[in-house]
Parts: C-alpha cells; sequence; structure tokens
C-alpha cells in the first residue's frame, strides 16, 4: 500500500471541510459563524463570519483547522490567508460590561449578531458552531464541533480567535500587570494571584464568580510595588539574585499572592536576561564577520558606503559601490553544510525584505543607479580562520527564487 504523505492528509481533510459545506450550502450563500472567549474572566466575546467562493481551491487554504488545534504562529498565517481568500468575512464583538448586563449566552449571539452585520452579506443559511441558534433570522443549522466539521466555521474560529489575541495583547499595555497578553484573559493561576494583588479592572467580567471574589481588594502593599518596580528596571543577572534575596527576607511583610508574583516576575527577569545576554553575543559575532566581509570587499575595490542601514522594513548588512554600480550586501553566517550551498543562505522573505529597504534607500538619492543584489557568506574553518564566498548578483527583486 503506498504511503500518505502529511500534506495529502491535510489537503484530503481540507477538502472534506469544503466539501461538508457544499452538501449544505443549498446552493446559495453559506456563512459559518463562531466565537471566542466565552470562559475567560477579562475581555470581550468576539464572534466571526465568513463565507468563500464555492470555486475556492481548498489546496489554498490546507492548513485550516479548528483554531484550538493552532499554534498562534499557524493562526496568524492563517487568519492572513482566509481573509485574503474569503468571498466576505465580518468580525463583532461584546464587551465585558454588555456581558455582565446580559449574560454570557446573550452577549455571544450579539456578538455573532455583529459579525453577520459587518460582513455586509444577506445569507441564505448559516453554520453556527454548538447546539444554540443566536436567532439572527437567517435558516441556521447548528453544528456540534462545527470547527472541526465546516470549513466556514473553522475559519470564523480562526478569525475570532486571532481577534480576540491581538486586543487581549494591547489591553495588557507595556507592563501588563494582570497577565492579559499570556493568558487572553483566562482564568490562569497568574490572573488568579493578579487579581488578589491589584484587583479588577474595566476589562474584567464582574458577573464572573472569580473576578466579583476580588472586588473588594486592597491595594498591593508598598514592599510589593518596591521589589516590584525594581525588578522591571533590573539589568545583570548579580543584580537579580540581589533582588531574590529581597523577597525571601520580605516574607513576612508579603501576602501570598504578592510572594508568588514577586517569584514568578523574577523567573520571568531571569529568562528575559539570559536571552538578551545570548542576544548581544549573537550580534556582537555578527558584527565581527561583517567587519571581515568589510575588508574583503575594501580589497576587491569595493566603497563601502553604508553599514546595517536600518529603515522602515529591514535592515541591509552594506552598501557599497562596485565602479559605477550600487550594491546591496547581505552578509550570512553558516556552519558547514547548515545551508547547502551559499546560494540557498538567504530565503525569498528576507530577499523582498532586502529589495523593500533597497528601494527606500534608492528614493532618498536624487539620481538614477545600477543597482545589483549581492550575497556574501563567511564560515567558521578550524584554528579560528574564515572561508568567505561572494556571490554577484545573487537575487533580483520581485522574484521568488534565487538567479
Amino acid at each position: 500500500m503506498p504511503k500518505i504523505s502529511a500534506t495529502d492528509s491535510e489537503l484530503g481533510r481540507v477538502e472534506a471541510l469544503f466539501h461538508f459545506d457544499a452538501t449544505h450550502s443549498g446552493h446559495g450563500c453559506l456563512v459559518g459563524i463562531d466565537e471566542a472567549g466565552r470562559g475567560p474572566w477579562a475581555g470581550p466575546v468576539v464572534a466571526a463570519a465568513v463565507s468563500f467562493p464555492p470555486e475556492l481551491d481548498p489546496g489554498l487554504l490546507r492548513l485550516l483547522d479548528d483554531s484550538k488545534k493552532l499554534t498562534p504562529v499557524k493562526r496568524e498565517k492563517l487568519a492572513d490567508q482566509i481573509m485574503e481568500h474569503a468571498f466576505a468575512y465580518g468580525i463583532g464583538q461584546a464587551s465585558p460590561q454588555e456581558i455582565d448586563r446580559l449574560d454570557i449566552e446573550k452577549a455571544t449571539f450579539l456578538a455573532m449578531k455583529r459579525a453577520l452585520l459587518d460582513s455586509a452579506l444577506l445569507p441564505d443559511r448559516l453554520l453556527v458552531d454548538g447546539h444554540r441558534d443566536p436567532g439572527l433570522g437567517v435558516p441556521t443549522e447548528c453544528i456540534v464541533k462545527g470547527d472541526g466539521a465546516s470549513a466556514c466555521i473553522a475559519a470564523a474560529s480562526i478569525l475570532a480567535k486571532t481577534a480576540r489575541d491581538r486586543q487581549m495583547t494591547i489591553l495588557g499595555g507595556e507592563e501588563d500587570l494582570w497577565g492579559f497578553a499570556k493568558h487572553k484573559g483566562y482564568g490562569t493561576k497568574f490572573h488568579q494571584h493578579a487579581l488578589a494583588v491589584f484587583g479588577v479592572t474595566e476589562h474584567h467580567r464582574k458577573t464572573f464568580k472569580p473576578v466579583a471574589r476580588c472586588l473588594d481588594n486592597a491595594s498591593p502593599s508598598e514592599t510589593f510595588l518596591g521589589i516590584h518596580r525594581a525588578l522591571n528596571r533590573v539589568e545583570d543577572v548579580a543584580d537579580l539574585e540581589d533582588l531574590e534575596r529581597a523577597v525571601d527576607r520580605q516574607i513576612t511583610f508579603l501576602q501570598t499572592s504578592e510572594l508568588w508574583l514577586l517569584r514568578e516576575k523574577v523567573s520571568e527577569r531571569r529568562k528575559d536576561l539570559s536571552k538578551q545576554s545570548g542576544g548581544r553575543n549573537l550580534r556582537e559575532k555578527g558584527s565581527k564577520y561583517e567587519e571581515v566581509v568589510d575588508r574583503f570587499l575594501v580589497q576587491r575595490g569595493y566603497n563601502i558606503l553604508e553599514r546595517n542601514y536600518h529603515g522602515a522594513r529591514g535592515e541591509i548588512d552594506l552598501i557599497a559601490r562596485d565602479g559605477e554600480t550600487l550594491v546591496f550586501i547581505e552578509v550570512k553566517m553558516r556552519r558547514g553544510g547548515d545551508y547547502g550551498s551559499g546560494i540557498e543562505a538567504i530565503d525569498p522573505r528576507k530577499m523582498n525584505r532586502v529589495a523593500t529597504t533597497a528601494l527606500e534607500y534608492l528614493s532618498l538619492l536624487d539620481r538614477e543607479e545600477n543597482c545589483r543584489f549581492d550575497v556574501v557568506t563567511v564560515e567558521k574553518e578550524e584554528l579560528g580562520s574564515v572561508h568567505i564566498e561572494h556571490y554577484p548578483n545573487a537575487f533580483t527583486p520581485g522574484e521568488d527564487f534565487l538567479l
């Protein structure tokens, strides 16, 4: 029996989702509706409505699935694809205040109504995830676990989840004391302790019991606030360890939830400082190799005009002049065999960013230029030496492949 690849399996599953919709459309306009955020303690409930053209190739959305089965990165990518290929889509929401006033079910139906209105469609039939008809004045079929059966419901679940996650990240703000960006308003241990310490915000659903229990919470202690602010400012591991010891010394002056949050904050800052240290090391190594390439090119008659040029959409490692030609150069560090040939060391997305940044640079010059795009790879060899490969005219803007 021939083996079925993962790609074939994905396509077969997505084709089944679209086939389900085709059998339920009645040859009219079919719209799928789903929601995200019924259960959280904070934030809106968000709904989405999606309709696909009947002639759409399922292969264009081969990763389509229930939003809960997808990673955030895949959801974001799919959301963009859905909006690109949908015949129409709409997003609606109900606020925490509306949830408290109406109850969560009625507020969910209100969000669905707003999503349908936002789509500007007059559908012949609705497919709604779940077992309750939202009463939108259109023939409706409720599909339990519909986001795993219907393409348009699955797409609606992805748009609703993505829109809500983005909004919760914004609500968190820069400091995000309640952790909205992490837990998206759901009832995590962090959220529980944050409510106990900081109290309730306007973004919380005050009729939900875990929130209602915290409505009368006092403000955090001055001891907690002082250590918390210091943790936000700490810039090295030694200072962090001093603060960790300070937390231990102040145990008797801290509430249980304050102590839990401070220890969680110490753990977070340790990870942040570790990443920053690693990032500095990588930048220092990258700078060192770019200097090697700089000398390599100068020895061959190039005139270096810019190093690490930053534009609005990206960065170019080196900009140089080779005779009458302006050259935009991408420097790529390699380890033996990492990327195959040097030509494969830069992917199409990176090429597009370099090309866009180059166009931005050219727009600042008051003259026409002959241009090309080079790639230089640097590979560290034994005993500390490096091997440099130079690929003039390595790629052409607007093409998805190297020359």
